[in-house]
């Protein structure tokens, strides 16, 4: 297992490499964080409510073919709502979004890169099984893997022509399918090793851990506002140890762990003998904040406006589940039975999150800490509020931003119109925090859940609209990655 996971596109690099976790995040992942290069990027939130479209654009830096995982988890259980895979050729960039169309949920793209499955005609419809709810989440996307060499069979089917198209597209799915037999039948072997077809001949193709090249951005759109935002996600290097390759056809609901539920946060297929798992715990540390800070605005004049919402993501909670538990229990319509007391729900949510307010004089919620006062006086209030979603949005503005579900609203300083603030936030305290593995016999008996003592991991950003009520076409919209404090337990 590679425990020196550095996150890249963080804010806080120095403050990370001086905490106190030296054994898993050092002074070199300040000059890392300027590539914003990575094996493992994670978008905070993605979102189509109210005619919004999130974007996500993904390019592969390196002169290596590499299979990519993406992957939509909904907010509220970051159960996996969408996911598929595209292969890059070297030098290759994939682009889509998604949005709401009709009632349903549809990734949209122009792009000619191999998708395993094979892109249809109006995009990947977001199943059916966890689509109530998935109008918001986060996404992950992982490099699988690439292939040893350059002249393997997949890497020549998925390189682009002179026209823009790859090879053949359907020899590269043949690398996707369950069950395959080393150059005999189609298919992933192991997370080492898949076979597809070349000229009818079942040939294989060896992988290897991907390099540290994917680039990952993002973007959120209103057409009907004009107002659209976007940053680098967050980037993780050094994630996989090793290929992680897994089919597209078969989950661990049909008892396969080398299905398309891996890899995930926790790393590769368990029984892929490929890229390590156990990794969460330590990416819980590499990503664990003591505080997150960020600005905020509620400034309102008539027909100009101002307003902020910050998105606060707790990932990889559901690693901390009994999957198989929740997921016979939401099946049968009673998810709220997945309790900590009955052995099914370990997660760090919901959290106590501890809001300091201040506006841009320093004037908090009530007095100035720094003011004289006549005694007794109340100490400075610190707002608590509980983070019950792996995905939040804090709504600071007299107008939402984001236009989410449900919106967490906090009290600012009377009469302020814009400031700064400090989230606090601990895992619940009426559990043990565990993470879940799968029993590799039969994936759907039981998991075995061991305790962890790691931080939560969060991140997120603060999205700012200014409005323009009589001059709609000057509207816009920018996105500010939270500053933080790392934990240090």
């Amino acid at each position: 297992m590679n425990a020196n996971f550095k996150p890249l596109g963080l804010a806080a690099a120095v403050a990370t490499a001086t905490a106190g976790y030296a054994g898993v995040v050092n002074a070199q992942a300040t000059l890392a964080g300027n590539t914003q290069l990575g094996d493992l990027a994670i978008v905070p939130y993605y979102t189509v409510m109210e005619g919004y479209a999130t974007g996500v654009n993904v390019i592969n830096t390196s002169g290596r073919t590499q299979a990519v995982k993406i992957r939509f988890r909904r907010a509220a259980d970051s159960m996996d709502a969408l996911d598929f895979n595209v292969v890059l050729s070297p030098y290759d960039m994939y682009t889509g979004f998604i949005q709401e169309s009709g009632g349903d949920i549809f990734f949209i793209s122009n792009d000619n890169s191999c998708t395993a499955p094979a892109y249809p005609a109006g995009g990947f419809k977001m199943p059916n099984i966890f689509r109530e709810g998935a109008e918001t989440g986060y996404i992950e996307i992982l490099s699988m893997g690439a292939p040893i060499a350059e002249t393997e069979a997949v890497a020549v089917s998925a390189k682009h022509d002179a026209t823009g198209v790859p090879a053949d597209c359907a020899g590269v799915r043949d690398n996707f399918f369950a069950d395959g037999v080393s150059a005999t039948v189609r298919g992933v072997v192991d997370s080492t090793t898949t076979v597809q077809n070349v000229a009818g001949v079942p040939t294989d193709n060896t992988w290897e851990e991907a390099p540290e090249s994917l680039k990952v951005s993002y973007f959120i759109k209103d057409d009907d506002s004009g107002i659209e935002f976007g940053n680098n996600a967050v980037h993780i290097a050094e994630f996989l140890d090793g290929p992680a390759m897994t089919n597209q056809q078969r989950g661990v609901r049909d008892g396969d762990l080398l299905g398309f539920d891996h890899p995930n946060l926790d790393g590769g297929s368990p029984i892929g003998g490929g890229a390590s798992i156990g990794l969460y715990e330590p990416l819980r540390v590499t990503l664990g904040a003591a505080a997150l800070i960020n600005d905020w605005s509620q400034n309102s004049t008539g027909t100009f406006s101002v307003d902020t919402d910050w998105v606060v993501t707790i990932p990889g909670q559901y690693l901390m589940m009994d999957l198989p538990q929740y997921i016979a229990l939401y099946e049968a319509g009673t998810p709220e039975l997945c309790t900590y007391a009955a052995g099914c729900d370990f997660r760090d949510i919901p959290m106590e999150a501890g809001f300091t307010v201040y506006d841009r004089e320093e004037r908090g919620i009530t007095v100035d800490p720094g003011d004289l006062v006549v005694s007794p006086q109340p100490p400075e209030e610190i707002e608590i509020v509980a983070l019950d979603k792996e995905v939040n949005v804090i709504q600071w503005g007299t107008s939402p931003v984001l236009d989410a579900p449900s919106q967490i609203i906090v009290d600012k300083p009377a009469g302020a119109a814009f400031g700064w603030s400090s989230l606090v936030a601990t895992s619940s305290a009426s559990k043990v925090q565990s993470i879940c593995e799968y029993d590799l016999v039969n994936p759907l008996n039981p998991m075995t859940c061991t305790p962890t003592s790691t931080p939560a991991p969060l991140i997120g950003f603060a999205a700012w609209q200014r409005n323009f009520a009589e001059l709609a076409e000057a509207n816009y919209g920018r996105i500010v990655e939270h500053s933080r404090v790392q934990s240090s337990s």
